[in-house]
């Protein structure tokens, strides 16, 4: 029996070690192809820089970019720092001269807004502190009780319920969103709109609050969305985030068109003189699209062309999509460095780029760092935990990778990190009991799952236990066309005296339990 549990225990991870492992390599980074290494030499170096802004002007420039010149500049300026935080506004409003000084200052930041480049669009970057949290409530809560005539108060506390308003939406189309989704949205953004509407009836010229306003009214009304376009294209024709709200409201998604689309990127064009970082949404008509198509290799040339034409963010992930969908692993790392550089606050620009330098460059402790960066600003995302989880188990260290995958079943990555949960209690070092629960588990909440199935047939193979033979049925009937599958059903014919033996034990088993009764 030793020896078939060793030859068992030598199959049972054998072929997911191997292709980790090929992933993890000898530790040792990929060299660059000889064209990129200077880029890469220059992101590596301005990745060691902390601040947000200072690290995206430092970055090398998309090799042949159209950009509008200073578009760079204004697209990084948006990731400043907030001229005050959550702590430093709840800080002020215990003072006694808290409430006035916070007036004043926003009152400045606003005036600059119009009349100082350098502080365009800071007003914007500012009151969205307040986003869903918690912690933004509290302070928005406070803030208003203590100045309900303040434009700005009002508009921190409608920011606040406007953004937990999206995020009880989601992030997916509308015939994927339940009706206590959207239920819950309008309810908040029912208590958001009346704010934004008192800010403006205060300080007209706080084009934060009808920017606000006219995102709510694209998701819910047409004449709040007719009058907060109106209201901020009087008062603050120029503003990036104005023009960006232009760009998503004339999106066919959200009931405009490719023609609008195209209107609103020349509104965008004929103003870069006045605030260059509207340079930074010139590829918008030209990349829509495209970056539809559910293979974006068959499109790499149009969302390149999209990515050229500003320094974006969103064009450069999918341009990076593109070029790994195309095989051009090295390309893709091109653009998704673009994207990280210009949106390093959005997990998934992380998660992505680490992905494509693990699964297809091999370079974990680049793609560790960068995972790293996604749960700093998305504590818990399961998909960045998930492929931690995946790379310290490559390097050969299962219990490690234990806690990641643990924690990344609780997120939308459930199933996968279940599987690969289930596996760190396998050979090397297998612990049946724990095994035989994890593995049953996986397969009574997903019982259509091929590799489910295929992990609790090792494990009760491992364990000598008849069950195997109800799984090896199972994993029969719900294998994946995947060589890793392939291969094991191939294995599973060999083990055919051994499943004998095992079905005769049961049959006796049986026919004892039925002889007692």
């Amino acid at each position: 029996m030793t020896s078939i549990r060793n030859a068992v225990a030598g199959i049972a991870l054998g072929s997911v070690l191997l292709a980790l492992q090929a992933h993890a390599g000898e530790g040792q980074r990929p060299t660059p192809p000889a064209q990129w290494a200077q880029y890469f030499e220059q992101v590596r170096k301005a990745e060691a820089i902390t601040d947000y802004e200072a690290r995206c002007n430092a970055y090398p420039d998309l090799p042949g970019n159209e950009w509008r010149a200073g578009s760079v500049q204004g697209r990084c300026s948006i990731l400043r720092k907030p001229k005050w935080s959550l702590d430093d506004i709840d800080r002020l409003l215990g003072t006694p001269e808290g409430v006035a000084e916070l007036e004043r200052g926003f009152a400045a930041l606003l005036d600059a807004h119009y009349s100082d480049q350098s502080q365009r669009d800071q007003i914007f970057v500012t009151l969205d502190e307040f986003d869903d949290s918690e912690r933004a409530g509290e302070v928005a809560r406070r803030w208003l009780a203590l100045a309900p005539k303040s434009p700005f108060a009002n508009t921190a506390a409608g920011s606040h319920y406007g953004a937990a308003g999206w995020e009880a939406r989601g992030t997916r189309w509308a015939r994927e969103t339940s009706e206590d989704q959207l239920r819950r949205m309008s309810e908040l953004f029912a208590k958001a709109v009346p704010l934004y509407l008192r800010a403006l009836e205060l300080q007209p010229r706080l084009s934060v609050a009808c920017y606000k306003l006219n995102g709510i009214g694209r998701m819910s009304s047409d004449a709040l969305q007719t009058y907060a376009s109106a209201h901020c294209t009087k008062v603050d024709p120029d503003s990036y985030f104005l023009a960006l709200e232009r760009n998503v409201s004339a999106e066919p998604r959200w009931g405009g068109s490719d023609e609008q689309l195209r209107r609103a990127v020349a509104y965008a064009a004929a103003r870069t003189d006045r605030n260059p970082m509207l340079g930074a949404l010139l590829g918008a008509a030209v990349g829509y699209q495209p970056s539809l198509v559910d293979d974006p290799g068959a499109v790499v040339d149009e969302l390149v062309a999209a990515a050229r034409l500003g320094p974006s963010a969103a064009q450069a992930s999918n341009a990076g999509r593109g070029y790994r969908s195309k095989g051009d692993f090295w390309q893709a790392l091109v653009y998704l460095s673009q994207a990280v550089r210009f949106h390093p606050d959005d997990a998934s620009n992380w998660e992505r780029r680490a992905s494509l330098l693990f699964d297809k460059l091999g370079d974990a402790e680049w793609a560790r760092s960068d995972l790293k960066m996604a749960l700093q600003e998305k504590p818990g995302d399961s998909r960045s935990l998930y492929q931690l989880g995946r790379i310290t188990q490559a390097q050969g260290d299962f219990v490690a990778a234990r806690p990641y995958f643990e924690q990344a079943t609780k997120g939308d990555q459930r199933q996968a990190a279940m599987e690969m949960y289930c596996q760190t209690y396998m050979p090397p070092d297998f612990e049946a009991k724990v095994a035989d629960s994890c593995t049953r588990d996986l397969v009574t909440e997903f019982p259509k799952g091929g590799e489910g199935w295929r992990l609790r047939v090792w494990t009760l193979r491992l364990m000598d236990d008849p069950g195997v033979l109800e799984a090896v049925e199972q994993f029969t009937r719900y294998a994946e066309d995947t060589q890793l599958h392939r291969d094991a059903l191939e294995e599973i014919r060999d083990w055919t005296p051994d499943l004998d033996r095992l079905r005769a034990k049961r049959d006796a088993a049986g026919n004892a339990a039925q002889g007692k009764k």
